[in-house]
């Protein structure tokens, strides 16, 4: 999975976006940085200077956004070549700066939109009532074998779960580097209980929009993915200091910002452009599409 995604992710064609495979909800429309400004903006009065610290920055357009409102000191974790030449190309005009590790003594806030769902995941089944991992062969095809490391993960005969335990990796160094201030991850997943209640587990591909159950098929042409276990992020940030300060869902988190008060101004407009970006606002925070499958966790230090 992650030699996979690493090639697709430095592919000349910019898979995400509109016109891409998958889009975020930075590519509906600039209000979505906008809030994650005023969110972060009422955190940085508690301190004499703030730090913005992105992971995964995709095109660059959050971190463009976020920017626009207020002009942080902004750094981009980034780890595709191909991606973070086209984020140095659209931020050109703003101070940010590229890291390749996250540095220790951060006082601000490291947030990131959707990159726990592409970090690579080990597949957990069980058989004989034993824990297998599922390993691929050089021809893509699946095999079972021991675990590489020991987890003990609730599924039942025959059902499948991803561990994360890159995720869990990731907290753990988020933690350290912060000195003071907040944890943000906006992502779709679940806690614990819900998550391990999926019988085929979550890992899915993207095409051009479109939900693909194989990953074995246009291997390096499509996203792969698999839901957060949010569980994890709260349970390894509590152990390594972090206090957890809210988890709710993408909806609920906008609303509070203000998205509605957002909608309601530009619908008083009534010119065609205004009503195009309220109906796409609408999808970050409809039910039963980003506004609940999409969670926001915060965390502080």
């Amino acid at each position: 999975m992650e030699e996979v995604l690493g090639f697709y992710y430095s592919s000349p064609r910019n898979p995400i976006g509109l016109d891409g495979d998958f889009y975020t909800s930075a590519d509906l429309d600039p209000v979505f940085g906008r809030l994650l400004a005023r969110q972060f903006d009422q955190w940085s009065r508690d301190f004499d200077s703030f730090t913005i610290v992105e992971l995964g920055a995709g095109k660059g357009v959050l971190a463009r956004d976020i920017l626009e409102h207020r002009r942080f000191p902004y750094m981009i974790l980034e780890r595709s070549p191909a991606m973070r030449a086209r984020q140095q190309e659209l931020l050109k005009d703003y101070d940010v700066t590229w890291i390749d590790a996250l540095p220790h003594g951060i006082t601000g806030c490291i947030f990131s939109n959707e990159f726990f769902d592409v970090l690579p995941v080990h597949r957990i089944v069980r058989r004989g009532g034993a824990l297998k991992e599922m390993y691929v062969t050089a021809d893509f095809e699946e095999t079972e074998g021991p675990l590489q490391e020991p987890v003990d993960v609730p599924v039942a005969e025959g059902q499948v779960a991803e561990i994360n335990l890159e995720a869990r990796h990731w907290i753990r160094r988020i933690a350290a580097s912060l000195e003071r201030g907040y944890h943000l991850a906006v992502d779709y997943g679940y806690l614990r209980e819900q998550f391990y209640s999926q019988p085929r587990g979550t890992l899915m591909c993207y095409w051009q929009h479109q939900a693909v159950e194989n990953p074995y098929i246009r291997i390096g042409e499509q996203d792969m993915t698999a839901h957060v276990n949010f569980s994890d992020l709260i349970d390894e940030g509590t152990a390594a200091g972090l206090e957890t300060v809210s988890f709710t869902n993408q909806m609920d988190y906008l609303i509070a910002l203000g998205i509605l008060d957002e909608m309601a101004s530009l619908a008083t407009t009534c010119d065609a452009v205004s009503i195009q970006r309220v109906l796409r606002i609408k999808k970050m925070i409809l039910p039963g599409s980003m506004g609940e499958r999409f969670k926001v966790l915060v965390q502080r230090k």
